[in-house]
């Protein structure tokens, strides 16, 4: 937890570069925390909270919800430029999400690129996607030459090269693993241990940096604060090699305090190092309670992660017993959705996932085996779940499904809500916070063209959910729950259709 504006000016401007470096979390490891907490190297802003979003109410049910303007094809509501032009450059505030208020948004389907197709099937697109699907050339004219993404023909291609990487990025990774135990089973999250800070990294977890300012030319000052600040956490320096550095997290306990020069000290033990969502800065480091059960070496080992509860499900209410369950549960469904629902899980058509509702990651755990990888939220209000869901190897955030999810549009090619109606009541009131038509709106503009949406959720629910579908141009069929679940819950299972502006609209 480390807002640094109370340091003095000379210095603030040498450290703003590197704000995730102090600001350490411990026990979850997450890219955005929960309510009531501090979020890791910026605050997220929004407007003022008003009613809930009366966009439902101007769609009426069954009619057909208008499209947005030709401009809009790569809204991203909470990242929208034209906003954080408007807003202060200091500690680079207008760099942070800042969400529209409730209702400012306007209740339309976002379109796509004139140009745009079906992508490019894995695994071909690792190397290669449509260039009228981001008709954007700046980066492939500017840095071409380094081997970022080059224009060839119909497609941008990515050599896999850049400014660090002149012989490509396996060579590099492969450099890594002189120092860093990448084939092991020891590191297993798509990478998210390599470039996450302090905050995210667990006892004994490997913090690497390459490029600026790392022995970089005229950066001597900032490359030194940047050593001053991993001495002042006790990381232990593993190499500098070239212009890349390794240190390593220490396993034990915090050695703070330690009259380091840039004040950092422990939190107050008041400070709950899970709760982080829309909450300021401190500048202190969290003390972990459980600092050996979480440290790499005494977690399990990849492919176990995946299957065994980690110490962190004990930290919950018959965690250990929900986490079998959970598990269990998310095979049947699985089976019961590629057999009998059609779902195109485990082939090309589907590459990008996300679990609206990921409570310990079983629904991606389940489908592990398939060439896919998940984006796993757990939602805000509900319980401090995503430091499991990071033990058993897999990635995930928070989110609070009232706001738009930080992602460009047509990002995923199936999105699953398992009990959608949960992530928009307050747990405490039982009231709406915001309206299903909102969330489905969003849902919609992350999800690409022919993509698959499964909702469930009791009848009632599901039966308000048919009818937003068809008013946002979805294809819908419902359908019964497992035959051995034994309960009424409905299944929606959905295709976005793909439909794209007249020209006379450009």
């Amino acid at each position: 937890m480390g807002l640094l504006s109370s340091l003095p000016p000379h210095r603030r401007g040498a450290l703003s570069w590197r704000l995730p470096v102090v600001v350490p979390r411990r026990r979850l490891g997450g890219l955005h925390r929960r309510r009531r907490g501090r979020l890791p190297c910026a605050r997220l802003h929004t407007a003022p909270r008003g009613p809930p979003s009366t966009g439902a109410s101007s769609v009426r049910a069954g009619s057909a919800v208008p499209p947005c303007a030709a401009s809009e094809v790569d809204l991203l509501p909470c990242e929208d430029p034209r906003r954080s032009s408007r807003l202060s450059r200091e500690m680079n505030y207008y760099r942070e999400r800042h969400c529209p208020a409730r209702g400012e948004a306007p209740a339309c389907l976002v379109p796509p690129p004139q140009g745009y197709r079906v992508p490019v099937p894995w695994p071909e697109s690792l190397h290669k996607i449509w260039h009228d699907n981001m008709p954007y050339g700046k980066i492939a004219e500017r840095k071409g030459h380094q081997g970022w993404m080059k224009h060839e023909g119909s497609y941008f291609i990515f050599p896999g090269g850049g400014t660090m990487f002149p012989d490509g990025a396996e060579q590099y990774i492969e450099k890594l693993s002189q120092y860093v135990p990448l084939k092991n089973g020891v590191l297993r999250t798509d990478g998210s241990y390599l470039i996450e800070v302090d905050r995210l990294l667990r006892p004994g977890g490997f913090l690497i940096i390459s490029g600026p300012p790392v022995r970089w030319k005229k950066q001597e000052k900032e490359w030194g604060e940047l050593q001053a600040m991993t001495q002042a956490l006790c990381y232990k320096s593993i190499t500098v090699d070239g212009n890349t550095a390794i240190w390593k997290k220490p396993v034990e306990a915090s050695c703070l305090p330690n009259q380091n020069e840039f004040g950092l000290d422990l939190c107050s033990t008041k400070d709950d190092p899970d709760e982080a969502w829309y909450f300021k800065l401190k500048k202190c480091i969290s003390k972990a309670s459980t600092v050996e059960k979480i440290a790499i070496g005494s977690i399990h080992r990849w492919p176990d992660w995946l299957s065994k509860p980690s110490a962190r499900a004990s930290f919950i209410d018959n965690g250990v017993s929900l986490f079998e369950a959970d598990s269990q549960k998310w095979v049947k469904r699985i089976s019961y959705y590629k057999k009998s629902l059609g779902v195109k899980l485990g082939t090309a058509h589907i590459r990008n996932v996300m679990d609206m509702n990921a409570f310990f990651g079983g629904f991606a755990a389940a489908i592990v085996s398939d060439p896919i990888w998940v984006m796993n939220v757990v939602p805000a209000q509900k319980p401090f779940t995503l430091g499991v869901i990071y033990d058993r190897g897999l990635i995930g955030v928070y989110h609070d499904w009232c706001e738009p999810f930080s992602t460009y549009p047509r990002t995923y090619d199936l999105i699953h809500a398992d009990g959608i109606n949960s992530l928009i009541i307050d747990p405490v009131s039982g009231n709406s916070r915001c309206d299903l038509f909102d969330v489905m709106l969003e849902m919609d503009r992350i999800l690409r063209p022919e993509g698959t949406a499964i909702i469930r959720g009791s009848l009632e629910v599901i039966g308000k959910a048919s009818q937003v579908a068809q008013s946002i141009r979805w294809n819908v069929k419902v359908h019964d729950s497992e035959p051995e679940s034994g309960d009424s819950e409905k299944i929606l299972v959905a295709t976005k259709t793909f439909w794209k502006l007249p020209l006379t609209s450009q």
